[in-house]
């Protein structure tokens, strides 16, 4: 509860009645309970008056079991949600002249359509609660580092296993495996396995092409640990790469070495994009560096605070996010270095390990 009622003045700063949340990141923020959207209505809702209100399936009733809130209101899938809905929101006191937020990144159509036969008005309110997600606390930062660790982990016993020939599918089922094996609660986003050409794919899905001799390959992956994701990136050689692979590998390397070097307190986000983007563009690839450096993580794998040119964002102890630039040319090869990094509170610590030197396999 505790982070409901930091949420709550919050409201009232931006004058709205209430708000709310349909199943993600900030409903399991909020709540604890992993709620994930499907065909049956689930919310949380949050009054000005510090109300709170669940509405669950009767099918999850039970991981609300134990849980502080206000009331819980459910149904079964023979009545549907109609019912629960309007005992949901007389408890909350929502009518006609409520102003309520809601994520709009978040919240479907389907959950935005009952709350309008409502007569409310919805407004978009995604920062408010991202506010209180930008700065880890140690519990937080704890499950990050156990992410982390994951994925580290992972690829240290994947790499032997790699040989030439191998698939592209065939290389992400045996990250994914590591993973899982070393405790990963399944994987924030699909790995990424970009092998020769369809590495300049900066999210190019693996496939069932042979990797051959020769050619860099963007490994792109992460972990799960309590919801909170880990995400890295590795570029590897199968086989010697010629000297142009080599040289742009040195310059991504240096760009992100020199990007995460200037991370601490007090540092504006979009100077830490400058730096990658300048040293990447003095080499002769800026037009090949296609996106931010580096973005949030936390529950979400993609969140607040982004490093990217135009951002306000000062850093502060407790923000988590990615150093990442890239170099992606097209029909031949892309390479990647992604960390996660935590500002502290005199610097930074970068908390993926895994060499950055180019591996040879």
């Amino acid at each position: 509860m505790e982070r409901l009622n930091r949420l709550t003045p919050l409201l009232m700063q931006r004058g709205l009645t209430h708000m709310i949340f349909a199943p993600g990141a900030s409903f399991r923020y909020l709540t604890g309970l992993g709620a994930h959207q499907s065909e049956r209505l689930t919310m949380l809702g949050l009054g000005q008056n510090g109300n709170v209100a669940l509405l669950l399936p009767h099918l999850e009733a039970s991981s609300a079991a134990g849980v502080n809130y206000g009331s819980i209101f459910t149904y079964g899938d023979a009545e549907g949600p109609q019912a629960a809905v309007q005992a949901f929101s007389h408890f909350l006191g929502i009518n006609e002249n409520s102003r309520v937020g809601v994520e709009k990144g978040q919240m479907r159509l389907f959950e935005a359509d009952f709350l309008r036969e409502l007569g409310c008005a919805l407004t978009g309110a995604d920062d408010i609660v991202m506010s209180l997600r930008l700065r880890k606390d140690q519990g937080e930062i704890r499950l990050l580092k156990e992410a982390v660790k994951i994925v580290d982990d992972a690829l240290a016993s994947t790499i032997p296993l790699l040989r030439l020939g191998m698939s592209e599918l065939e290389v992400a089922a045996e990250l994914e495996y590591q993973m899982r094996r070393l405790g990963s609660a399944g994987v924030p986003f699909g790995t990424i396995v970009g092998s020769g050409p369809r590495g300049a794919l900066p999210h190019g899905g693996p496939t069932d092409r042979k990797i051959q001799q020769g050619e860099l390959v963007v490994l792109d992956y992460g972990a799960r640990r309590s919801g909170y994701a880990a995400d890295t990136t590795r570029t590897i050689a199968f086989g010697e790469p010629d000297a142009d692979a080599r040289r742009v590998y040195e310059v991504v390397k240096k760009a992100q070495a020199a990007a995460a070097a200037a991370v601490g307190p007090g540092t504006a986000a979009a100077n830490i994009d400058r730096i990658a983007r300048d040293m990447i563009a003095e080499a002769g690839f800026g037009e090949y560096f296609t996106h931010r450096t580096g973005h949030g993580l936390g529950l979400d794998v993609h969140e607040y605070p982004s490093i990217v040119q135009g951002s306000d964002v000062t850093l502060l102890p407790g923000m988590v996010f990615t150093i990442e630039p890239g170099v992606y040319l097209p029909e031949r090869f892309g390479v990647r270095i992604e960390d996660d990094i935590l500002v502290t509170e005199s610097g930074a610590e970068i908390l993926t390990q895994f060499t950055r030197e180019l591996i040879v396999v």
